[in-house]
């Protein structure tokens, strides 16, 4: 037997008996540095995750099933090892978003769990019979996973892994994010040329998981087209920290003081990158206002007002320069200090920022001391006397 079909046999049987005996609890794998988390109830399948880019796996399942969920401030889940589960199940009470696509979500989750599961069969496990969720109506325990269910997504999973091996992917760590090196200029041989606008997402801050989330395309399809350009230095794969988790960001947000803080606006593609702003701009007494997707982000920006616009300056459906071009345009920011916040600092930039209307420019990743700088100078310019600042935070 090979080890991925040890791995697949012992995956398989034991999700059988678990089901079988109707089991409430908790399965940890584990290895020396990650672990994952199935949890039951009965023997159905509640929700899977993993310690390994937990926030990332569920930004790309609600985005490939539920584009339009906005997540519910429910500050009594920041604590709850299921966050995820129990704000698919707010969201289906709520009519947000139907049952099947929370259980569709819940499949992506558990299907990349599996995927680590039978790729690395020397996982330990352990069991615990505690129960350390709540499935407090009819609504949640519609979302539960059958056995078939489960099993069905364990095949999936296999055949995905029996196909990276067969590309001859092994030594690859889909979790890890490509860097295209700025000195590679010379594309290797005989490859398809790197489309255009795939090169935002080769700046470290996509894994490839996430990648293949935004194509809509199999990873195993992304990383093979990837595949030469790694092989011959083009491009680095490198790891990447997770996401912040999205209910304490919503703590924070809830604590602040909305009334008295300056609001600042973070225009950026990349959640990362806001995360990083508020670990800067919160604890200063600023408030934060991040919009992920720039072209429907105009509406918050003219609902919120901010006083002050970070902007980045690749971005996948625009470029700064234009979006910069436009809000001058706009009597409502025709004066809002713009600043764009790229990892390109030529002088080329700079200029045909300066000649977009851009008030300033930061190079990533942003110096606190040299941002709070920034930001205080601005603000000083346009804000009168005892100002008390813009609408509410949000995001």
């Amino acid at each position: 037997m090979t080890s991925t079909s040890i791995g697949y046999a012992s995956t398989a049987q034991t999700l059988a008996i678990l089901s079988q005996q109707r089991v409430t609890g908790e399965l940890t794998l584990a290895n020396d540095e990650y672990q994952w988390k199935l949890c039951f109830f009965h023997g159905r399948l509640v929700y899977a995750t993993g310690s390994l880019h937990r926030v990332r796996r569920w930004h790309r399942a609600i985005k490939r099933h539920c584009p339009n969920f906005k997540a519910a401030d429910l500050p009594d889940l920041a604590n709850s090892d299921l966050w995820e589960y129990q704000l698919l199940s707010h969201a289906v009470t709520q009519g947000q978003i139907s049952a099947a696509q929370a259980q569709e979500v819940i499949k992506s989750s558990l299907e990349e769990v599996l995927f680590s599961w039978v790729s690395n069969p020397a996982l330990t496990s352990d069991w615990s019979t505690t129960q350390r969720f709540s499935l407090r109506d009819n609504t949640a325990l519609s979302l539960l996973l059958s056995f078939p269910q489960v099993d069905w997504v364990l095949q999936q999973s296999l055949q995905v892994w029996k196909h990276w091996k067969a590309l001859e992917l092994g030594a690859l760590n889909p979790y890890k994010s490509p860097i295209l090196r700025q000195s590679s200029a010379i594309e290797p041989t005989g490859t398809t040329p790197l489309p255009n606008n795939l090169t935002p997402f080769l700046a470290g801050r996509h894994t490839l998981w996430d990648i293949a989330g935004y194509a809509k395309k199999p990873v195993t399809t992304v990383t093979r087209f990837l595949l030469p350009w790694v092989q011959r230095g083009a491009i680095a794969l490198e790891e990447v920290p997770d996401l912040p988790n999205p209910l304490e960001h919503r703590l924070g947000k809830a604590a602040a003081n909305k009334s008295s803080r300056p609001l600042i606006a973070c225009i950026d593609d990349s959640p990362t990158v806001g995360h990083v702003l508020s670990t800067i701009l919160l604890p200063a007494g600023y408030r934060l206002l991040t919009i992920h997707e720039p072209m429907s982000g105009i509406g918050m920006l003219n609902k919120h007002r901010p006083d002050l616009i970070f902007m980045d300056l690749i971005m996948p459906d625009t470029d700064g320069y234009n979006l910069c071009t436009f809000l001058r345009k706009t009597p409502a920011f025709k004066n809002t200090p713009i600043i764009i916040l790229t990892s390109q600092n030529s002088i080329v930039d700079r200029t045909r920022a300066k000649l977009a209307g851009a008030t300033d420019f930061l190079t990533k990743p942003p110096e606190p001391t040299a941002m709070l700088n920034l930001v205080r100078s601005h603000l000083r310019a346009v804000m009168p006397p005892n100002y008390t600042g813009g609408s509410e935070e949000t995001n």
